[in-house]
């Protein structure tokens, strides 16, 4: 729901705006999403799927005028040469490409277009760099996921002997930028929120890519 001055509930509970950001690293954060954008839809809502996964995972299982997809590429995942060997390096820079070195255009065209539509909600499976551009135009946002960017490249960041090492550091601060907004929302979330957020820091001071996943529900 868009944040307001004075926050409350949506002014509809008929009928809401998701954007549903997807990842478009292999097919199986698609598979999953499709599941939940289905029920959405059927419960009466408009869905924005943006991904860089082709259409037909989408389309295949969902014919509704309610379903639309805007094919963005927000976030790379891993360089593979087959289905089993990561080119960790090449991985942390192509992410540098992807979303680093864009990211003020990336956050611009994202806020506007948010705007545009009037999303009510974004949610992400699990692209870093939207929970940003959510709290920057006063959306909320969610992440539905079983892990997070910044576990998978903390990896590959000391594997590679540190290079790109603040790539880690930028993904983990997207999300956090969710767990914060969630403090000023619900009293209930602050408490929970702040030690999460603690806990997150102080692991990671020995630990980066301590984050095993994320899932957040409202």
């Amino acid at each position: 729901m868009r944040i307001e001055a004075c926050e409350g509930v949506s002014a509809s509970r008929k009928h809401l705006v998701f954007t549903y950001y997807v990842t478009g690293h292999g097919f199986g954060h698609a598979t999953r999403v499709v599941e939940v954008v289905r029920n959405l839809i059927l419960a009466g809502h408009d869905v924005h799927v943006v991904t860089g996964a082709p259409d037909f995972v989408f389309t295949s299982e969902i014919q509704s005028p309610r379903l639309f997809i805007r094919k963005v590429l927000l976030d790379c995942g891993a360089v593979q040469a087959d289905a089993l060997t990561v080119d960790r390096l090449a991985s942390l820079e192509k992410y540098s490409e992807t979303a680093v070195k864009p990211r003020e255009s990336i956050l611009a065209t994202e806020i506007e277009w948010l705007n545009s539509i009037k999303a009510d909600l974004v949610v992400s499976d699990v692209v870093p760099v939207v929970c940003r551009a959510a709290a920057d135009a006063g959306i909320r946002s969610v992440c539905v996921t079983n892990f997070s960017w910044d576990f998978i490249y903390a990896e590959y960041v000391m594997a590679t002997g540190n290079h790109h090492r603040s790539i880690v550091w930028q993904v983990l601060a997207r999300f956090m930028e969710l767990l914060f907004w969630e403090m000023k929302w619900e009293a209930g979330y602050l408490n929970c929120s702040h030690i999460i957020a603690v806990n997150m820091w102080l692991y990671l001071a020995f630990m980066p890519g301590w984050i095993d996943g994320v899932l957040l529900l409202i």
